[in-house]
């Protein structure tokens, strides 16, 4: 699977678990609560994956180095500004996952699968 289609894919999956978890008013208990780690699983695995995208060469290393960089970024955007009763603000990062994740999915199956775009923004 292409690192882009996977951080696609587990942002809006991600996005729409934490949005299921705001739906249930957030809170401590258990389906919640799983709600919101495995959501915030996906969340940073879809940044880390993004993240390995960003890298051009061929040095694995460089790779595995932004992709956790990446996810820890993520992760700090994400819970540096939490308040106490968060379930309004886990909906909203949701939407914003989801949305950017749905997006890229929808753009991506315009384009065939195996064939990478040939050039940057203005080669067309």
């Amino acid at each position: 699977m292409l690192p882009a289609r996977l951080a696609s894919g587990a942002a809006l999956l991600g996005g729409l678990l934490w949005i299921a978890h705001a739906l249930l008013g957030g809170g401590s208990d258990p389906v919640p609560a799983t709600l919101h780690v495995v959501g915030l699983v996906f969340i940073v695995i879809a940044a880390a994956a993004y993240g390995s995208t960003l890298v051009k060469s061929d040095a694995v290393a460089m790779r595995v180095v932004v992709a956790f960089a990446s996810g820890l970024l993520a992760l700090a955007m994400i819970e540096a500004f939490r308040v106490t009763d968060s379930g309004w603000y886990d909906g909203f990062w949701g939407i914003v996952a989801a949305l950017i994740g749905g997006t890229a999915l929808l753009r991506a199956r315009g384009r065939s699968s195996g064939t990478p775009r040939s050039g940057g923004a203005h080669a067309r």
